[in-house]
């Protein structure tokens, strides 16, 4: 009767008498077929406006990174065991925000440390919103790499939809609509500083989907030098093969130094990897050599880019003198730091002298991912979150010890290690919107590793069928 009266709720009946089930149009798997879609765009979304900058940017990239974390939650929920090795990490990254918190309060926990002095308390809200957002964004990487198949077509989407956002910036700038638009940045001291409104910013962001694409052109390779060369094949390396030259374009506009010699280096390496997992075979010399030679031609004619590496000891000298100059105000509240948001107040306040406030006055970073960690929330901050990253690296190793890793897998840890290495000595750590994207590079590549081989070889989405699998690339 129950199951009668059930079959009557979800049925229409026509004039003539005639009634058949009515099915939801947004059903389940429909949703989750949407999910590789909607993340990337909604990561790269804020590309578009200035990289999420800024207080508004900060609230808007976490409320929109909250909406696809509570979608993931709700469609493809994932199991104990991914939260239990998850809990260590989040109990690292909780401690550090209430240490924050314990800043911004003025609390004095260390007893032999002046009290804590957060120096722009106005501004904790939104600082604090955009730190949930990059852990939001870890968050999506881990819960998406559970389906291999969904997580390859996410990245896909995320390539195309970044070398898309590059592409608008090229073709504004070039036809001289920044002007007329009122809105972007688009170039600066004739650099290419993109829709983010940051010449090495756009740079760091053009030289990982330059990475991207170059891991995803390898591993195609592999099947066109196996004769396996239909036409779906053929239409991706091209695909690819567009986006990598239009990262590659963005990235030579920006006549960004740091990032365009470490690119190089990076996909240098990636292509040598793939050249020592097969035969020399010609074909493979000549799909490669074609993009090399365009990349060696386009920095050698780059003048700009000349100029600029002719001052590069100035200009490095420059740099030394304001890291030694933050380092000597970190110095002045090791402990805690000045809170969030705090480093423009501060870098006011401390300028020692009149020529040093000349060059420094504008600068709002401290260009250096560790001093901007030390100026927030001091030493114990930064070893709660390098311990917490060291966590995370640990078991990316230990997946890597454990199987392989592909070309393309690579090349997102490639993507990594490049917005690492110039957060060092640049900007590109401190802007919103990239804090979530090398989160989310870094959370896919963490969350593949808790996957075990029968569980991420079905998908859920799909009715329990097998994926397919390839172990070789994982």
């Amino acid at each position: 009767m129950n199951g009668a009266a059930a079959q009557a709720e979800r049925t229409v009946v026509l004039p003539g008498g005639i009634g058949e089930p009515v099915r939801p149009i947004l059903s389940q798997p429909f949703l989750q077929s949407l999910l590789p879609v909607v993340v990337p765009i909604g990561l790269t979304f804020g590309m578009l406006f200035r990289g999420f900058d800024g207080a508004q940017g900060s609230a808007a990239c976490a409320v929109i990174g909250g909406l696809m974390l509570m979608a993931i939650l709700a469609l493809q929920p994932p199991p104990l065991s991914f939260w239990r090795r998850l809990m260590p990490i989040v109990l690292l990254v909780g401690a550090a925000a209430l240490w924050l918190i314990v800043v911004q309060a003025g609390i004095p926990l260390v007893p032999f440390a002046s009290r804590p002095v957060a120096f722009a308390p106005d501004l904790f809200a939104p600082e604090f919103l955009g730190w949930l957002s990059g852990f939001e964004a870890f968050l999506i990487g881990a819960l998406m790499a559970g389906n291999r198949a969904d997580a390859r077509r996410m990245m896909n989407m995320l390539l195309f939809a970044n070398c898309a956002v590059l592409m608008i910036g090229l073709i504004v700038r070039s036809v001289g609509g920044q002007e007329a638009l009122d809105y972007w940045s688009l170039s600066r001291q004739g650099r290419f500083a993109g829709t983010v409104g940051n010449a090495n910013v756009t740079a760091v962001v053009a030289g990982m989907m330059a990475l991207l694409a170059t891991g995803r052109i390898l591993r195609l390779a592999q099947d066109i030098t196996q004769r396996q060369r239909g036409q779906r094949t053929m239409v991706s390396l091209a695909a690819y093969a567009v986006g990598w030259l239009i990262a590659v374009t963005a990235l030579i506009a920006t006549a960004s130094r740091a990032p365009i010699m470490a690119t190089a280096v990076l996909i240098g390496a990636l292509t040598l990897r793939s050249f020592g997992l097969g035969r020399m075979h010609w074909r493979r010399w000549a799909l490669f050599a074609v993009p090399a030679a365009v990349m060696i031609v386009m920095i050698g004619h780059a003048d700009l880019l000349q100029q600029r590496l002719g001052s590069t000891a100035s200009e490095w000298d420059a740099r030394v003198a304001l890291w030694s100059q933050y380092w000597d105000v970190f110095l002045m509240s090791p402990f805690y730091g000045y809170g969030l948001g705090g480093f423009s107040s501060i870098n006011v306040f401390t300028m020692p002298t009149v020529q040093f406030a000349e060059g420094a006055w504008i600068v709002n970073s401290p260009h250096s991912i560790l001093l901007q960690l030390l100026l927030v929330g001091g030493v114990p901050y930064l070893l709660l979150l390098s311990v917490a990253g060291w966590r995370v690296v640990r078991d990316v190793a230990r997946d890597y010890a454990a199987s392989p890793w592909s070309t393309r897998r690579w090349s997102v840890a490639g993507a990594v290690l490049l917005m690492l290495a110039c957060g060092m000595i640049d900007i590109v750590l401190d802007v919103t919107s990239t804090i979530a994207l090398v989160l989310f590079l870094t959370g896919l590549l963490w969350g593949r590793g808790g996957i075990a081989p029968d569980a991420a070889a079905v998908s859920p989405d799909r009715g329990g069928r097998p994926a397919r699998r390839n172990n070789r690339h994982r």
